[in-house]
């Protein structure tokens, strides 16, 4: 008997159309057969899935479509960008600059419409995001552990279907990378529902550190003109060999009418180090998930993040740390700061594996309520298979404390600043932990500008 049509399988004859655009032959051939398989294994999820059911995002009521054309004239580029020697810009779907100075033998290159296909660097993770070459578990250490199940992704799919954009850094073994810009932008016609769908590649070699930064942006119509519009769903993978370390900045300023759904995903070598940040300062709605692999012994992750919500703006963080090796260690902390109508949602889970003994691993999601309209749900998750381990995990949803308030008024201060105060000691926490300073600067702006709407008593 055959299957009931999942959610926007009316839209399929519309995507295959967009992949058959893309490439001719073998790889036209590809990119069908998996958006035939994106809409097999259910199409785009809605708020009938348990992850994304207070996420507000709805993909299937518009048919979206990629960009075309030549790039736009106005491009310059945000100031907050300027100062990175290494640097790969894409604007609608097209390269616009490389600058490449990696060092040690390292390639940064770029990949536009028309230019050379994702397939190198797609052929080492698998063509929906899950780890190739690591056995048929994914993990590598033979401990039985689903990971390439945990890993699997719809969207990721489809990205690989229609991938229209993209970049790859590799930072060869021992050598110390300038920070690395990857910038996604858009500049579409007014009320063009366009799709982005950016793939980039990070590999570290062995004893290798770097700093990467993954930023997508759109034109918010504030400097005149019309608002981008559409969607971009982009993916990055990220493989960290052994003993290396990278800090992973991931920045989304896109503006209301852009719907971001984003994916980065981490493998983590013996005694790899990582720090990744996200930072949510888009007007609309956004989901990003992390996604963490410790694969083998002695790895350690950090995964921190942080949203400034204001007016109806919207962002889902979800997290998986895979613990599928003995001694790694984990730990995430994911804040909001709530202003107006602005919603979160935090969906955390720490998996440990058979035979991942000594596995350290803490969550934490923490959300500042400034506004009794404003709302989040949040939901930390624990799922250990293993003895000889120290988990723990936990959630804070309040407003800000009345006596921290009245002591700082007690001493000379403003309603207004006192406030102030306690709002960027909250969201200082996270921004302190970005590894690059323009990202720094430009997060403590966004606050800042924030400031008229979290100022007022909550209403």
């Amino acid at each position: 008997m055959p299957s009931e049509p999942g959610p926007g399988r009316g839209a399929e004859p519309h995507y295959l159309a967009c992949a058959g655009r893309m490439e001719a032959g073998a790889e036209e051939t590809r990119r069908r057969r998996l958006v035939g398989e994106f809409f097999a294994r259910g199409g785009f999820p809605t708020a009938a899935d348990e992850d994304w059911r207070h996420s507000g995002l709805d993909l299937t009521k518009t048919l979206y479509r990629p960009f075309e054309g030549a790039l736009p004239a106005n491009g310059t580029p945000p100031g907050w960008t300027e100062g990175f020697a290494s640097a790969a810009r894409l604007r609608n779907g097209l390269v616009e600059t490389v600058s490449a100075p990696v060092g040690g033998g390292g390639l940064l290159e770029a990949f536009g419409r028309g230019g050379p296909a994702l397939s190198p660097g797609a052929t080492r993770f698998g063509e929906d995001g899950a780890s190739a070459g690591s056995g048929g578990n994914g993990t590598g250490n033979g401990t039985g552990a689903d990971a390439e199940g945990q890993l699997a992704h719809p969207l990721e799919t489809l990205n690989a279907a229609l991938s229209d954009c993209g970049a790859r850094l590799e930072v060869p073994a021992d050598a110390d990378c300038p920070p690395v810009l990857l910038h996604s932008s858009r500049s579409g016609e007014p009320g063009a529902e366009r799709m982005l769908h950016p793939r980039f590649f990070v590999e570290l070699g062995a004893g290798s550190r770097a700093v990467v930064v993954e930023a997508h942006e759109g034109r918010d119509g504030g400097g005149g003109g019309e608002a981008d519009s559409g969607w971009t769903n982009p993916s990055a993978f990220c493989r960290i060999g052994e003993n290396a370390e990278l800090h992973y900045l991931r920045l989304d300023r896109e503006p209301e009418r852009v719907a971001h759904t984003g994916r980065v995903t981490f493998e983590l070598g013996r005694d790899a180090r990582l720090r990744c940040t996200v930072f949510s300062l888009g007007a609309g709605r956004s989901r990003t998930e992390v996604r963490a692999l410790l694969q083998a012994e002695g790895a350690d992750a950090e995964l921190n993040g942080l949203f400034l919500g204001a007016r109806s703006a919207a962002a889902d963080h979800h997290t998986l740390v895979v613990h599928a090796a003995p001694r790694g260690s984990s730990r995430q902390l994911f804040k909001s700061v709530l202003a107006e109508e602005a919603r979160a949602v935090f969906d955390g889970k720490v998996v440990v594996t058979p035979g991942a003994a000594g596995t350290d691993a803490a969550q934490s999601n923490r959300t500042l309520l400034l506004s009794r309209r404003a709302e989040t749900h949040t939901r930390p998750r624990l799922e250990i298979n293993a003895d000889d381990v120290k988990c723990a995990h936990g959630a804070a949803i309040g407003r800000l404390d009345e006596d921290a308030l009245f002591y700082l008024r007690s001493r000379g201060l403003g309603a207004m600043d006192s406030r102030e105060i306690l709002i960027r000691a909250f969201a200082g926490e996270v921004i302190e932990r970005a590894g690059a300073a323009p990202v720094r600067a430009l997060a403590e702006a966004e606050l800042a500008a924030m400031r008229p709407r979290w100022s007022r008593p909550p209403a």
